[in-house]
Formats: C-alpha cells, sequence, structure tokens
C-alpha cells in the first residue's frame, strides 16, 4: 500500500511538472503572437526575433498565420516561418524603452554633476 502511495504522488509530481511547462510555453507563444499581430505585416514591420536555440532572424513581418509568422530578411527574399512558440525575444529596430531611459538618466546625472562641480569650483570648496 505505501509503494502504490509513493508511486501514486511521484506520477503526479512528474505529470503536473510537465503541465506546468507546456502551460508557460502556450502563455508566451500567446503573448508572442500578440506582439507580432500588434507590429502588422509589412515590409515597414521590421523586427530583430530571438529563437529558443540562440539563434537571429532579421527582417519584416511577410505574414502572420495562427500558429506562425514569416518573416522576410531585407537582402533576400526567402521567407523564414517561426513558430510562435520557438520564440524567445521579439524586438523591434533600434533601442528598446529601458535602453532610451537608461540614456537619458545617465546623461541628467552626467549634467547634474558638472553644474555642482562647477558651482563648487567657484564658491571656492
Amino acid at each position: 500500500m505505501r509503494t502504490a502511495s509513493l508511486l501514486l504522488i511521484a506520477l503526479l509530481v512528474f505529470s503536473s511538472n510537465g503541465y506546468a511547462a507546456q502551460t508557460t510555453q502556450s502563455a508566451q507563444g500567446a503573448r508572442i503572437k500578440a506582439q507580432v499581430q500588434k507590429r502588422g505585416a509589412g515590409e515597414k514591420s521590421k523586427v530583430r526575433v530571438t529563437l529558443g536555440n540562440g539563434t537571429m532572424v532579421k527582417g519584416y513581418i511577410s505574414k502572420i498565420e495562427e500558429s506562425s509568422f514569416d518573416v522576410n530578411p531585407n537582402k533576400t527574399g526567402q521567407a523564414t516561418s517561426i513558430s510562435y512558440t520557438d520564440v524567445q525575444k521579439i524586438q523591434g529596430p533600434g533601442l528598446s524603452k529601458g535602453a532610451k531611459v537608461g540614456i537619458v538618466v545617465a546623461v541628467a546625472v552626467g549634467i547634474v554633476a558638472l553644474v555642482m562641480g562647477i558651482g563648487y569650483e567657484k564658491a571656492g570648496f
């Protein structure tokens, strides 16, 4: 009886871990799908897609389907079909908002430090 109980507990633990991983993967796929649909398809919807295996695909979204989307590189006409669940990260061209905010904050801190330094020098400190 005890062995059967332990076997049942092990079965429940392993099956729930698989379910959790599958749920997380499908949630990320849904998030990526929403981002792709928000960007839309066309030559103006340029993206950099980082896949789960670490490779990066650059180009524009040429086609959006139910379970995947196509990225067409600018130089070659060969589109790459990408499943939403294979995507680790998708970005537009240029810097992210976080990077832009960081740059602005760093410049502001530098200006304040420069002004304070000049003020202390003139005050004779």
